[in-house]
């Protein structure tokens, strides 16, 4: 495996405290001529520095971490997650979980004020690194300190989709809109529909993959929201569990999976560096001309970051192994290494918003041609918390659904998952069940649902899936949740040969009625989705 850092953040960090060999300051002077990111970061540092220096630092009360996790842990509501006979209702925090837990975060525990990462005459930082009792903010300031202005925001709670318009003789254009307020970005032409989208934390870039004609083929991209500029990532062959875009909580990084695929000279693809079919994980820098290839086993496919690691520089990035037993591990795109042992027989680990829990697949995996499934056992699972102290691994996870039984090991072969922002709310799609249903009906668990519900209100069963009636053929591309809304992107098959296929957005509300729909009923039907959310 290969992987890197791009910035020198233990010498940035060094150069504060005056710490730095004559050598150590010559190679940071010359980085940091060429490096506006790094320039900013150290402007960043010392303004906190210069903030933090006057201020007077008190211990706070003994009992105030017991008083603040009995507040969290009696605040929250139990009961499921989206109710009533058209779909599921959504659980929101009440304000006093919400300030019962930026208080945690912020006091819990003595945090450092001043960089990590001070051993100098080494290119990386080395660290023991295990979760930490309480959630903490990273050390790491962000590389953008101020938002510009942008051409599309979307703020948080508003929805904001890909919009693709275009008939079978006339080229497809795609666009981004907000639903909120009607504003929209025209993003030009591609040649499919895209398939996944992800908003930066920051909402400042939107990350999505469209396919790329009749070629089986995908590609991604990167918006700018600020300039309206397009950077296109790579080619890569569809397959399974390859849909994931990971962008790093300060917006800094993005990542994703690419399986090589060679289109020839004409596709506007780039060669592969390595054997087609072989699954890897690129990382692009938000802003920069070109990604990089960040791994090179074949078998790795993006996993999630993790948001939150006390005095840990830098923020964690999970990807993991497919194999007959699959496993995931740490890398750093921060100039870190991560002293952790990986965790065996855990794939796909997402974690949650506020870093305590994580979904993640289990099982037996094979492969057929480069493409990985699992071949049996395979199960969808809740970790436990991370936050939480004792003898057992939080990786020992309990499944989502509470009452699917894999008879012979018969069980999902893929599906995908996501959470709200609240940490607590998940949905569950797209599971492609490999044995015989298991209701009365011959319908449960079916492919074409949605299923939905939360941490603290129970997990999955026959009776958490949403109000969905969909037509013969329609199909889920992809889910959106807020901490109030669902919003789910339905395919539709074409109407005839040459003809493209459609699809409409489905949005479930919290108050409950009837769902609204973007896109449907035009001609040509336009292809609506897939969404995001404002964070």
């Amino acid at each position: 495996m290969t992987f890197r850092g791009r910035h020198p953040d233990e010498l940035i960090s060094a150069s504060l405290t005056n710490d730095l060999t004559p050598a150590e300051g010559a190679e940071l002077d010359a980085h940091l001529a060429r490096c506006e990111t790094c320039r900013a970061t150290l402007a960043a540092f010392k303004a906190e520095r210069r903030i933090l220096s006057g201020m007077p630092v008190s211990d706070p009360p003994r009992d105030l971490s017991a008083r603040v996790r009995g507040g969290i842990d009696s605040g929250r509501l139990a009961g499921p997650w989206w109710r009533g006979p058209r779909g599921l209702v959504a659980l929101v925090a009440s304000a006093s979980t919400v300030a019962a837990a930026v208080l945690a975060i912020s006091v819990l525990g003595k945090l450092p004020f001043s960089p990590v990462g001070q051993q100098s005459g080494s290119p990386e930082a080395t660290l023991s690194f295990a979760p930490s009792s309480s959630p903490s903010e990273t050390s790491a300031p962000s590389a953008n300190p101020t938002t510009p202005p942008l051409l599309v925001s979307v703020e948080p709670g508003e929805l904001g989709y890909l919009s693709l318009n275009g008939g079978s003789l006339e080229p497809s254009r795609l666009s981004f809109v907000n639903d909120a307020t009607g504003a929209s970005l025209e993003l030009g032409v591609v040649s499919g529909q895209p398939v996944a989208a992800s908003l930066s934390p920051d909402g400042t870039w939107l990350a999505y993959i469209t396919q790329k004609g009749q070629t089986g083929a995908n590609e991604v991209w990167a918006l700018s929201l600020a300039d309206g500029e397009v950077t296109h990532l790579g080619c890569s062959l569809a397959a399974p569990f390859t849909d994931r875009i990971a962008w790093s909580p300060d917006s800094l990084f993005l990542a994703f999976t690419v399986v090589a695929v060679d289109l020839g000279p004409s596709a506007g693809c780039q060669a592969p560096s390595s054997a087609v079919g072989s699954v890897d994980v690129w990382s692009w820098e938000a802003g920069q001309s070109a990604p990089e290839q960040l791994t090179d086993t074949g078998d790795a496919y993006v996993a999630s970051f993790w948001p939150t690691v006390s005095g840990t520089p830098g923020f964690p990035l999970y990807i993991s192994h497919a194999a007959s037993e699959p496993w995931s591990e740490f890398v750093s795109l921060y100039g870190v290494f991560y002293d952790q042992e990986p965790a065996r027989g855990v794939f796909l680990p997402l974690m949650s918003p506020d870093g305590n829990r994580a979904l993640f697949w289990s099982g037996t995996m094979a492969s057929n041609g480069g493409t990985w499934l699992f071949s049996r056992g395979g199960m969808p699972h809740l970790s436990g918390g991370f936050w939480s102290t004792g003898p057992a691994s939080p990786w020992i996870g309990t499944p989502l659904f509470t009452d699917l039984v894999p008879v012979g090991g018969e069980a999902f072969a893929s599906g995908d998952f996501a959470w709200a922002p609240d940490s607590d709310q998940f949905a569950f799609w797209d599971g492609a069940w490999t044995g015989a249903r298991q209701s009365a009906n011959g319908t449960y668990p079916d492919q074409r649902a949605v299923y939905g519900s939360s941490v603290t209100g129970g997990l999955l069963s026959q009776g958490s899936r949403t109000g969905l009636d969909l037509v013969d053929g329609a199909w889920i591309v992809d889910v959106a949740i807020s901490s109030s809304n669902l919003a789910i992107t339905i395919g539709l098959p074409s109407a005839g040969i040459g003809d493209p296929p459609s699809a409409y957005v489905q949005i479930f509300r919290d108050e409950g009625g009837d769902p609204r729909t973007i896109g449907g009923g035009a001609e040509p039907p336009p292809w609506q989705g897939p969404a995001v959310y404002g964070r």
